[in-house]
């Protein structure tokens, strides 16, 4: 075997180890269940062979940084992740990996910008990589189901991009200085850990905030609702009270033979009994006191409602899960209801074969705002006021549910499918 024939065999071995562990670090970023492809080591085996091929055929350092972003690029292509998302995890994983890199190759070698390297060192930055990225994903935790705003985002992944540029920069300009170069290397290296620590404490940040609105929103509802069952009791219990009248009076009818009369009557009765306050009753609590609460809020400013509830009582759903679903629909529906002419809100449930079935329908003021089939909302800070309908779709897949979502020129549309054999108790 020829010496060049076993230096490309280690720089393949070196690479392979190094994808191994970028894989570890795509693994924080983006969970697996996010992975719309099945076959996703194939794109693995494509960015080895072809940052392998360019790192053997061309020593230029800024062609070897455009193929080694490319090729995360391609490997993020199948995940379910905001373009946000995937550029500061791309960016933060080569950040890393390059100033790993610097740091081993300056402080082992006498380097220059341009010239081959001994394919040894880049196998002990390849493990060096490796226990990096088991550390980081073992204490990093998993990744929250949340997005930070466009501000946060842009702010962290200025991090990376500059620290790339800097240490280019300083390999090229600066590399018979070595220890200024391998210092600096070094605190970019740090600091870019430190940015990796910081967007993941901002993600449960912003997934604490979220949970607390919900759980705000299920003592409102929660709250109203006990309102509505003393209320109904009180009627009951007044009904009760008089009953003896009411059965007085209804016999003396009977005995006239006053039909449309004792009718009418029957009729007051029943009018009295129902509580004008409760427009679900189910017997289900959880989705009674979600519906009951956002509808007092629809009556109030919407010209109809129209709501058909077909369910069963025993049905069993996740408290927090059936708020956050009906209790953001319902609430986006009534908002944007509010601000449109016809002021007009539908509302159906039902369960058929085990499945629940929940439609609503709103008219709104034709204002969406639309990027690249994703509806974005039309709040000022999306990450803290409200959770939006893209965590809704999470929460909704979490149960292995399905959710489509359609608009007309004034009509929106939001078609939910929860399986009830599914849904997370």
């Amino acid at each position: 075997m020829s010496l060049e024939t076993y230096n490309c065999i280690i720089a393949l071995s070196a690479n392979a180890l190094r994808f191994y562990a970028l894989k570890h670090f795509v693994r924080i970023f983006a969970p697996e269940e996010t992975c719309k492809w099945k076959y996703v080591f194939i794109l693995y085996l494509i960015g080895w062979g072809w940052t392998g091929m360019v790192s053997l055929q061309f020593s230029t350092p800024a062609l070897n940084i455009i193929s080694n972003v490319a090729s995360l690029f391609i490997i993020f292509l199948p995940y379910q992740l905001r373009w946000t998302k995937k550029c500061l995890a791309v960016f933060i994983i080569y950040v890393i990996n390059a100033l790993v890199d610097s740091v081993v190759i300056l402080s082992l070698t006498t380097y220059a910008a341009g010239e081959s390297v001994n394919q040894i060192y880049e196998c002990i930055t390849s493990l060096i990589l490796l226990f990096i990225a088991i550390i980081l994903e073992r204490t990093a935790g998993a990744e929250k189901e949340t997005d930070l705003p466009l501000s946060n985002m842009a702010a962290l992944l200025l991090v990376p991009v500059i620290s790339i540029i800097y240490i280019y920069y300083l390999v090229i300009t600066a590399y018979a200085m070595k220890e200024v170069v391998i210092f600096a290397a070094l605190t970019l290296l740090v600091i870019n850990i430190l940015i990796f620590y910081l967007y993941h404490s901002l993600m449960k940040f912003y997934s604490s905030r979220m949970n607390e609105q919900v759980f705000k929103q299920m003592v409102k509802v929660y709250s109203y609702q006990l309102d509505i069952a003393r209320e109904s009791e009180e009627r009951i219990r007044a009904l009760r009270h008089d009953i003896k009248h009411h059965i007085i009076e209804l016999s003396a009818l009977a005995r006239k033979g006053s039909n449309d009369e004792m009718a009418a009557y029957l009729n007051k009765m029943q009018e009295f009994m129902l509580n004008p306050r409760e427009y679900a009753s189910t017997g289900n609590p959880d989705i009674d006191g979600v519906l009951n609460y956002m509808l007092q809020k629809a009556n109030a400013v919407l010209k109809q409602v129209d709501v058909r509830i077909n369910i069963p009582e025993s049905m069993s759903l996740n408290h927090f899960d059936i708020c956050v679903i009906l209790g953001n629909l319902v609430d986006n529906a009534v908002r944007e209801a509010g601000k449109s002419e016809e002021k007009k809100l539908a509302i159906k449930l039902r369960v058929k074969q085990e499945v629940l079935f929940i439609f609503i329908e709103n008219s709104y003021s034709g204002k969406i705002i639309e990027k690249k089939d994703t509806l974005q909302t039309t709040q000022k800070d999306p990450a803290i006021h409200g959770i939006g309908l893209e965590n809704v779709k999470r929460v909704v897949a979490a149960n292995g549910g399905e959710i489509k979502i359609e608009h007309t020129e004034n009509r929106f549309y939001v078609h939910v499918l929860l399986y009830l054999s599914h849904i997370k108790k």
